[in-house]
């Protein structure tokens, strides 16, 4: 849909659309910001909910259904511009950095996306954490293009730390 191609898009949805009903689907959970939004605001899912997967994640953890236990690696969180002024989840910081992947990808040369990701992952990198975190793979893919230093996303560290 963002390339232009509406008529493609509006197939592709109805062909989600009817597989979720389809499927019985109540809920449906992303790990990519971009996708939520667009199935949030351009997707008729009535009676489904949609999330993305750090929001799953807090529910499964606030529901005591998973446990984690708390490690010695330090992490430092970079916050996924899509997932915070795209759909308003944020960490702590509302005008979080954009990694230089997303959308962007449209709009500037690999060249200029490499060195924003430089940009940011420096900033992240002087934090002295052992492990940028990050809930976006466009994110996670961009970052690691900025540093040597090790990326992961939210739903990897998570999963390392399950009781």
């Amino acid at each position: 849909k963002l390339s232009g191609e509406i008529d493609a898009a509006r197939v592709m949805m109805e062909s989600n659309r009817e597989l979720f009903r389809k499927h019985g689907i109540t809920t449906l959970v992303t790990s990519c910001p971009i996708c939520l939004k667009v199935f949030r605001e351009d997707y008729d899912l009535p009676g489904i909910e949609i999330l993305h997967h750090s929001e799953y994640i807090l529910r499964l953890i606030r529901a005591g259904r998973l446990s984690l236990e708390h490690g010695a690696m330090r992490f430092t969180y970079h916050d996924p511009c899509e997932l915070g002024r795209g759909s308003g989840i944020y960490d702590e910081r509302e005008n979080a950095l954009c990694c230089g992947s997303s959308v962007a990808n449209t709009a500037i040369s690999d060249g200029q996306q490499v060195q924003i990701a430089r940009s940011v992952a420096a900033q992240l990198d002087a934090t002295g954490a052992e492990v940028i975190v990050t809930a976006c793979p466009l994110c996670k893919k961009a970052l690691g293009r900025g540093t040597k230093g090790e990326i992961r996303d939210l739903a990897e560290i998570v999963v390392s730390a399950i009781k």
